[in-house]
């Protein structure tokens, strides 16, 4: 990641020496008598010259902006980039006289590190950090809890990084004990994380909300609901009730069991205590009805989420949209994608995907075309989901033509589903050859690489035209992403029935060069498939004999197991 190029920045880097302005004897001895300096005056330090004063604010400045940028870096994922500029940031200190960047931008270079994995390289840093002379923070322990709690999950390296602390001047704060405790929680480690709250209120640190969540998200993970619970009434009676963010947590695992009717209670009892339902309360419960199949409920809530004042979320219109759609409600579809403006909801790309998937769904080919139309208008750029449901629509509706003219002469961006399904219309509407080329052109033109789909419908489509030779060199090819039973089983169903004992013989063969094993399942099924195109028949058992012969080899046994490809 470019990090050994940089490191000769993270060195301890000397302080310049200043000039000496004192006289010497001599001058001294010229000057005229003065009245005996006050004291405390004297003891005041001398203000820097304005020059250096200068400096240090340009420094400042410097600093600042460097920081924001690592932080921008790092939230992209760009661990890299914020390593190159911490670096240059490094070497520029001399200059304005600062031995090092301060603890402020260490730590910034530090959590980019630990947030991309790079435990090595965050010790490192942190290693550079005290040889130059930086003291660090409580933050920047944090930072290497986190490091071993939650990427590393080398808990006692974590603990030695709290036990430490306090040789460095530092004290374990809230945040240092919560972070440990959501490692722990995430580990499935939750008596552990419970005697961590033991310790550090021994340590006269009291835990806080964002301290006990983690403990209650761990019970909900491993469906205990009731200890939950309980833990949510431990907290009220510590004088740290639950925020919405607990609650969510609560209503999210209450969902995902089914469990609505206390989902009801628990949303009561928000309002009844105080802390004030959000977004992401409803877009959770009003997902789990729909995806339940209770779009009518789902519905209700949104009316109720625009009632509390909450505003609604892409999600909560693409939740909204599809409940509307389930129940064909497609005026009121488009009454809420039109209003979307005018209320200031978030309308994306995936809310329009959402209705125009389920317009093709439906045959509603001009509605779809309206959608795309509005979408455009509003400034809504269309992704490639969007035009590959535009492409479908257009292909059952029988204007394959149109489609391959939109794709090929226009631009539309295509990926493998794309492909896929102007191969599948082509063979389906008996233009073989346009389905042979598009397979062509997206392997060697469009470098998009063929997917088990792909090799179905083409498989299936030469075995349709009695192209048997090239059907099996197809599934050939297909064994260089892995072996499907699902591809291979019809194939072999295909060529069965007209008797292309060669093919089959030759598919085995390649099946066993490849390296992947053919175990009982796959022989099984084959077999299945022989007899029930007629092999089994006394007429046609010699080509079952000779197929078993041919598959097997003389003498050899059906593997039991895959070698792992």
């Amino acid at each position: 990641m470019g990090f050994s190029a940089s490191a000769a920045a993270l060195l301890v880097l000397p302080v310049p020496s200043s000039s000496s302005n004192d006289s010497d004897d001599s001058d001294a001895k010229t000057l005229p008598p003065s009245f005996a300096p006050d004291p405390k005056v004297a003891s005041l330090p001398s203000p820097p010259p304005p020059q250096q004063q200068q400096l240090a604010r340009q420094w400042l400045d410097l600093e600042r902006d460097c920081n924001v940028a690592m932080k921008a870096l790092a939230r992209a994922g760009d661990a890299a980039q914020v390593v190159d500029l911490f670096a240059e940031l490094a070497l520029s200190a001399p200059a304005a006289g600062a031995a090092a960047p301060s603890v402020l931008s260490y730590n910034t270079l530090l959590n980019a590190l630990v947030e991309a994995g790079l435990a090595a390289e965050a010790r490192g840093v942190f290693d550079g950090m005290l040889a130059a002379g930086v003291a660090p923070t409580a933050s920047t322990f944090n930072i290497l809890v986190k490091l071993y709690a939650w990427r590393t999950a080398e808990f006692h390296h974590a603990y030695d990084e709290i036990h430490g602390m306090r040789g460095h001047g530092v004290a374990p704060d809230v945040g240092t004990f919560s972070t440990l405790v959501t490692g722990l929680c995430r580990a499935g480690r939750l008596d552990e994380a419970w005697g961590v709250l033991d310790w550090m209120m021994q340590e006269g640190c009291l835990p806080m909300v964002h301290t006990y969540t983690p403990i209650l998200h761990g019970y909900c993970r491993q469906g205990r609901i009731e200890e939950a619970r309980k833990l949510m009434n431990f907290m009220e009676g510590a004088g740290c009730p639950p925020n919405i963010i607990t609650y969510n947590v609560l209503i999210k695992a209450l969902c995902d069991g089914g469990r609505f009717d206390e989902v009801k209670e628990v949303l009561a009892e928000i309002k009844t205590k105080g802390p004030k339902p959000s977004a992401v309360t409803y877009n959770t419960y009003m997902d789990a009805l729909s995806k339940a199949g209770m779009a009518e409920k789902a519905v209700e809530l949104f009316e109720d989420m625009r009632c509390e004042g909450l505003k609604p979320t892409g999600f909560t219109l693409s939740i909204a949209l599809n409940c509307f759609c389930v129940h064909s409600k497609f005026s009121e579809v488009i009454r809420l994608l039109e209003r979307s403006t005018e209320l200031n909801w978030c309308a994306a790309v995936v809310a329009y995907n959402t209705v125009m998937s389920r317009l093709c769904d439906m045959e509603r080919w001009l509605a779809i075309l309206e959608l795309l139309a509005d979408m455009i208008k509003k400034g809504i750029i269309p992704n490639t989901r969007t035009f590959n449901i535009l492409i479908q629509s257009l292909c059952i509706r029988g204007k394959l033509s149109i489609a391959i003219n939109l794709v090929f002469n226009h631009g539309i961006p295509a990926n493998v589903v794309t492909y896929n399904t102007l191969i599948h219309w082509s063979y389906y509407h008996g233009r073989a050859s346009d389905a042979d080329s598009m397979f062509e052109y997206m392997k060697k033109v469009a470098n998009v690489a063929p997917d088990e789909v792909t090799y179905t419908i083409m498989v299936d489509g030469l075995c349709r035209q009695g192209k048997f030779d090239e059907a099996t060199d197809c599934f050939k090819e297909s064994l260089k992403d892995r072996l499907s039973k699902d591809l291979l089983i019809p194939l072999i169903n295909r060529l069965g029935r007209k008797e292309r004992i060669r093919n089959i013989v030759a598919v085995f063969r390649e099946i066993e060069r490849q390296g992947f094993v053919r175990n009982h399942m796959i022989f099984e099924d084959t077999v299945r498939s022989f007899c029930t195109v007629g092999f089994r028949q006394h007429t046609k058992i010699f080509n079952l004999e000779f197929l078993l012969e041919g598959i097997l080899g003389p003498g050899k046994e059906v593997y039991p197991a895959h070698n792992g490809r």
